[in-house]
C-alpha cells in the first residue's frame, strides 16, 4: 500500500512539474521568439556578408588580373619602344661606319698615313663595331661570286655576265649591310651580274 502511495506521489509531483514547465513556457515564449528572430536577422545578415565577401573577392581578383595583364603590356611597350630607339641610333651610326670603312678601303693611301693614326682610327673603328655588336648589330657582308639574296641585299647596278652560270652573281659589294634582331636595318648594296642571250 504504502508503494503505491509512493507511486501516486511521483506521478502527481510529475504532473506538477510539467505544468510548471509548461507555464515557465508560456512565460519564455515572447523571450524564445525574440531569440528566433534575432537569429533569424544574424543567419541574413551572415548570407549578405558572404555575397558581398565573394563579390568583393571576385572584384578584387579581376583588379589583380588587370593589373598584371597591363604591366605585361607596358613591359611590351618598353621593349617595343626601346627597340625603336636602338635601331633609329644604329641607322645614324651606320654613316659613321660607312665613313671609317671608306676610309679604310684605299689600302695605298691608307698605308701612307702614319702609324699611330692610323691604329688610333682603327682602334676607334673597333670600338665602334663592338658596341654595334654588344647591342645585337650584325653586319651583312655578302662576297664577291655569291648568289644575290633580294632580302638581305640591294641591287644598285647590273653588270653584264660573260657566262649562263654568272647570272644573279655578285659582282662588287659596295656597301656592307646591317640587321639588328634579324630585322634588316640596312641591305648590302652590291652589284649583280645578269646574264641575257645576245642577239
Amino acid at each position: 500500500m504504502s508503494k503505491q502511495t509512493d507511486k501516486n506521489k511521483e506521478n502527481e509531483l510529475s504532473e506538477a512539474d510539467e505544468i510548471e514547465f509548461e507555464e515557465n513556457l508560456e512565460d519564455r515564449a515572447p523571450e524564445a521568439a525574440s531569440v528566433n528572430s534575432k537569429l533569424k536577422k544574424l543567419r541574413e545578415e551572415l548570407k549578405t556578408c558572404q555575397t558581398e565577401r565573394g563579390d568583393y573577392l571576385a572584384g578584387w581578383q579581376r583588379a589583380k588580373a588587370d593589373y598584371l595583364n597591363l604591366k605585361k603590356e607596358v613591359e611590351k611597350q618598353r621593349g617595343e619602344t626601346a627597340k625603336w630607339v636602338k635601331e633609329d641610333l644604329f641607322g645614324e651610326f651606320l654613316s659613321l661606319a660607312d665613313s671609317f670603312e671608306m676610309a679604310m678601303s684605299n689600302k695605298e693611301v691608307w698605308e701612307q698615313a702614319p702609324e699611330n693614326w692610323r691604329k688610333g682610327v682603327e682602334y676607334i673603328y673597333q670600338q665602334l663595331k663592338n658596341i654595334f655588336q654588344n647591342h645585337g648589330l650584325k653586319e651583312i657582308c655578302p662576297q664577291v661570286g655569291d648568289k644575290f639574296n633580294p632580302t638581305e641585299e640591294h641591287s644598285i647596278a647590273i653588270v653584264p655576265a660573260e657566262f649562263p652560270d654568272q647570272d644573279d652573281v655578285i659582282d662588287e659589294v659596295v656597301k656592307k649591310g646591317y640587321k639588328i634582331n634579324e630585322q634588316i636595318l640596312r641591305p648590302a648594296q652590291v652589284k649583280v651580274r645578269h646574264w641575257s642571250e645576245k642577239p
